[in-house]
Formats: C-alpha cells, structure tokens, sequence
C-alpha cells in the first residue's frame, strides 16, 4: 500500500468512528466525572441517576472554593447540535473531525514550504 492510500484509509477510518461514536458511546457520566458527583452527593457511587440540583450545588461550593468560575459559550455543546438528538452528536464530531484534519493539513503545507 503506498502512502496516499495509507493516509486516505486512516481519515476514512477516522471519520468512521467520529460518525460512529455517538451510537456507541454510554450515557452515562465518565469515571472522573461520577466519582465527583458521588463524593459530593449527588449521585450514588454504583447509581446511575443524577440529582440535578445537587449537582449544580457541587460544582457551585468548587467553583467558590477554588475561585474557578471559567465558563465560555461553545458553538456544540457537548459535543452536540441541539435538537438533533445523536444526530446532532455524530454531525458535530464530524465536524470537528474535520476541523483538526483542515488545522493539521495548514500547518503541515506551512511547515512544508521552501525558505525563499
């Protein structure tokens, strides 16, 4: 296999999973994430549902114990289009797929360039 399909082969691999990602991956809160929300009591440490108010208390008590209140808007919210459900997941991360794909190509043909 030459290079050019070497590469080909790995961004169709990739852009299978980024659509893929979303049908396969758990609802449920990472291991960080619900060990967080268990020592603040908002979830049980082998439960799975949430309580919503405590979890926002929790984050609350951090954020004014470490003065960390850093927040900023993000075009996909979690990693979704809202409304669009798991559709909306598989086209945002294709979407940034493909960003990062675009970033990494620019600095590579920048990197690339004779010195004049």
């Amino acid at each position: 296999m030459d290079r050019e399909m070497f590469l080909i082969a790995g961004i169709v691999l990739a852009l299978v999973i980024a659509v893929s990602a979303p049908f396969l991956a758990s609802e449920y809160p990472d291991g960080l994430e619900s060990a967080f929300f268990s020592a603040h009591g908002a979830k049980e440490m082998t439960g799975h549902e949430l309580d919503e108010d405590a979890a926002a208390l929790a984050e609350d008590i951090v954020a004014g114990i470490t003065g960390n209140e850093f927040s900023f808007a993000s075009l996909m919210p979690d990693c979704s289009i809202p409304g669009m459900g798991k559709a909306g997941e598989a086209v945002a991360i294709l979407a940034g797929t493909l960003a990062i794909f675009g970033l990494a190509y620019g600095i590579a043909r920048a990197a690339s360039r004779p010195e004049r």
